[in-house]
């Protein structure tokens, strides 16, 4: 049972999907899966990076700690998201940031050598892989430009707008992923600028805030919020 649903992770996965089914169950023989506990560290910054990971369940936060001791959320990769995978192109022996668990989690470790050996043994395969990392760097710069060209009040609207299951309803209710704390932190903004921008949105009749649960009255108004 383990190791089907080992073939079915890594056959959906955008890294795994262009290669043989022989390449596939071998990777899947050497992976292995990490249980995490809330807040509990994965790697940490300067580790030795040997593998890479795809998350099974639940959410990881990708962070680093400034001299002054405040945590800086670079990303948090959800269930279905692979991360730490480039340094094996790059060389880079040592992981950039930290990584740690959103609440109780659970990732896939997969051996860089043996993922690199698999590529270099399928030079097709490992082309297929080039354009699928491709676009993946295309929503990552498209994810860059709105943090560096979108004011303050466009990111959250946007973020806001990104929760809702369907972007054409007029109202919904929505659940913040993670603390407030955490999602200024991604979002590039101060814990108290986001205070702000959420009662501001609260006064301006867009949404309803009780703790992680918002209630959006108006969403088509939260995605102009700011514009």
């Amino acid at each position: 049972m383990q190791e089907t649903r080992l073939q079915t992770i890594v056959g959906d996965n955008f890294l795994f999907s262009s290669l043989t089914d022989k390449a596939k169950e071998s990777l899947c023989q050497h992976c292995r899966i990490i249980k995490l506990k809330n807040d509990e560290t994965l790697f940490h910054q300067g580790g030795e990076a040997n593998s890479f990971y795809i998350v099974l369940e639940g959410n990881i936060k990708l962070f680093r700690i400034s001299p002054g001791g405040q945590t800086k959320v670079i990303e948090v990769i959800k269930k279905g998201g692979v991360f730490a995978e480039a340094l094996m192109f790059m060389d880079l022996t040592q992981y950039p940031l930290n990584s740690a668990a959103m609440g109780v989690c659970e990732v896939l470790s997969i051996p860089n050598q043996l993922y690199k050996d698999t590529l270099l043994g399928d030079p097709q395969s490992a082309l297929k892989v080039m354009g699928n990392m491709a676009v993946k760097l295309h929503r990552r710069i498209n994810e860059i430009e709105i943090l560096t060209l979108q004011n303050t009040r466009h990111r959250l609207g946007n973020y806001l707008f990104g929760l809702a299951p369907d972007p054409a309803a007029k109202q919904c209710v929505v659940q913040l992923p993670m603390a407030k704390q955490l999602i200024a932190s991604q979002l590039g903004m101060q814990p108290e600028t986001f205070s702000r921008m959420m009662k501001e949105m609260k006064n301006q009749g867009l949404i309803e805030v009780n703790g992680a649960e918002i209630k959006v009255d108006d969403l088509q108004g939260l995605r102009q919020f700011g514009h």
